[in-house]
């Protein structure tokens, strides 16, 4: 869109900006922008910028080439984070590589890994985690009470130190 279309003529003061960022945001585009670092002096903030709209698209003939392919919508950012960073594969597809570390065999939810799904609740994937280290990470809680788990545990362990107490006693008898 050019800068003509939206009603700005060169050489006008960057204070008409938000005009344009009007006009623009009526049209039904996803916009981003990145600024190169020489109009952001220290010695400058963002409300003295006195650039016109030629000097920006001036600078931007210069650097825009470059960065006009990393410009990504919201949806398509959405998107490629639903996506494996290792493998490729989609999760919101509900696909996963099953020798990836990254996907871990499923896709976007799993079955509780505590109590190997015993409990039924779903563990949510932490997109973040899981891209940053490339290994699967989940978050979620078991359904099982940690307490209730914790009393089996112990009625388990004391019927086996009862069952080996009985086998020691049979063996000194038998000795």
């Amino acid at each position: 869109m050019r800068l003509q279309e939206v009603g700005l003529v060169a050489k006008q003061p960057l204070v008409y900006t938000a005009k344009l960022v009007k006009k623009l945001s009526s049209t039904t585009m996803s916009l981003a922008s990145v600024h190169p670092a020489e109009l952001h002096s220290s010695r400058s903030s963002l409300t003295t910028l006195s650039h016109s709209l030629d000097d920006l698209a001036e600078a931007a003939c210069c650097w825009g080439p470059v960065h006009s392919e990393a410009v990504m919508t919201i949806e398509e950012l959405r998107n490629q984070l639903n996506c494996c960073f290792t493998c490729g594969v989609s999760w919101a597809d509900s696909h996963v590589s099953l020798d990836c570390s990254e996907c871990g065999g499923y896709a976007l939810d799993r079955p509780c890994p505590v109590c190997d799904g015993a409990c039924g609740a779903t563990w949510k994937r932490d997109l973040s985690m899981s891209h940053a280290s490339s290994r699967a990470h989940w978050t979620g809680e078991c359904a099982r009470s940690p307490l209730k788990e914790t009393q089996q545990q112990t009625a388990k362990n004391s019927a086996i130190a009862q069952e080996l107490s009985s086998r020691m006693e049979k063996l000194s008898a038998n000795s």
